[in-house]
């Protein structure tokens, strides 16, 4: 059986895919205008109640035929015939008032529908009615403004849906006292430029995450969210934002401590915010900051100055390229330090001499313990192993001859 999808229509064809069913025919049907004729042949030849509602669903439908259908006590051919843009007024605004839910339901998602008879169905007692009012991209912005205010949320919800959302609309959804709504809002990808930078500046928590969420986000948006009060919005912006340098500093000493301290573990962390970040107050802040392989050697020295326990222990174990570092954690003449270097594989061969050279004895176990290749030592450092009454730690020396 030929489709009616194609260009050539005959009226056998026609009828005979609205009789097997009439809404896949309209759906078929939808881009294209009948002849008017061939309409009114369908409608004189044949009193199915599958041609009444595949007629009440063209654009072309003659006059009579339309009178005939506005008289017809058929839901089903009323259901349809009220989703007809080519309807009059008049015949909108009587179907808008039918008994029948699924018919003002029709009117309600109507494109041509606006005006007066949107204004009532503004207020139409059945929530189906409201909610296909609220997502017809045709209504105009006072009827947005109208559903705007409705007194089911779903009602207001489903405005977000239009492609064209007035902006005075955008920021009443915003004011919303439905927090969901709000956060909706503030998430639909059309929110107007202005009303998301205005809530970005809000201070508000719950507003600021929901932007800090959003897809994609201007820069300034990033930049005003960077100044927020709040730790978690602080944290969205580290991990997800675009921020200045400018910004960045900014967070490395206004923002929360475990900003900070998430700030101090960031690779390829430039020197500026590293020279704040050592200053920081916050111990763990400088435990983070002592810990990263991207550290600038020249803070390593000024941090190691400190003598603070637990920072020279993380300095021990950075596998950054610190030569400078690791030689003031040498001169400590900490054993333990000493052998917390041996656990580091970033220890480099003169850092290795330079600790063998200096260290206890019982570090020398650890050589042997952790396997080094002591080939490449300097002299005075096999000398020291050579010396050692233990018998496998001369034996690291002798092997490497």
């Amino acid at each position: 059986m030929a489709s009616i999808s194609e260009t050539s229509t005959s009226k056998e064809t026609l009828l005979a895919e609205i009789l097997a069913g009439p809404q896949q025919a309209i759906y078929d049907m939808r881009k294209k205008v009948l002849p008017a004729q061939m309409l009114r042949e369908l409608a004189d030849q044949n009193s199915t109640l599958e041609v009444r509602m595949f007629l009440a669903a063209q654009a072309n439908v003659p006059g009579r035929i339309l009178d005939q259908l506005m008289g017809s006590d058929e839901l089903e051919v009323l259901r349809v015939l009220a989703a007809n843009d080519r309807l009059t007024y008049g015949q909108l605004q009587r179907l808008s008032k039918h008994d029948d839910v699924q018919v003002r339901v029709a009117v309600a998602g109507n494109k041509a529908v606006n005006g007066p008879i949107a204004v009532a169905l503004c207020t139409d007692p059945a929530l189906q009615v409201r909610l296909a009012l609220a997502t017809n991209q045709a209504i105009s912005p006072r009827i947005q403004a109208m559903l705007s205010s409705d007194e089911c949320s779903l009602v207001r919800a489903e405005l977000l849906k239009l492609s064209r959302l007035d902006e005075e609309v955008q920021f009443a959804l915003c004011d919303d006292w439905d927090l969901l709504i709000h956060i909706k809002t503030l998430l639909s990808p059309r929110l107007s430029y202005t009303c998301l930078k205005n809530w970005a500046a809000s201070g508000e928590l719950v507003s600021q995450l929901a932007i800090a969420s959003r897809k994609k986000l201007a820069e300034e948006i990033w930049g005003i969210l960077a100044g927020s009060p709040h730790r978690l919005v602080q944290l969205a912006v580290l991990s997800r934002g675009i921020l200045t340098a400018e910004q960045m500093m900014q967070l490395a000493r206004d923002g929360d401590e475990e900003v900070r301290q998430q700030l101090a573990s960031r690779p390829e962390l430039s020197l500026a915010l590293q020279r704040i970040l050592s200053q920081d107050s916050s111990e763990d802040v400088r435990l983070a900051l002592a810990g990263n392989p991207s550290l600038d050697d020249g803070i390593g020295r000024f941090l190691a100055q400190g003598r603070h326990p637990k920072l020279l222990e993380a300095l021990a174990m950075n596998s950054g390229t610190l030569p400078g570092t690791r030689e003031c954690l040498i001169a400590c003449g900490d054993p333990a330090l000493h052998k917390q270097l041996l656990a580091n594989p970033a220890l480099g061969t003169d850092e290795l001499s330079a600790l063998v050279e200096v260290c206890s004895e019982e570090v020398f176990y650890h050589l042997v313990y952790r396997k080094w290749d002591c080939s490449a030592l300097s002299a005075q450092a096999r000398v020291r192993l050579l010396e050692s009454p233990l018998p496998a730690v001369r034996r690291l020396v002798e092997k490497s001859a």
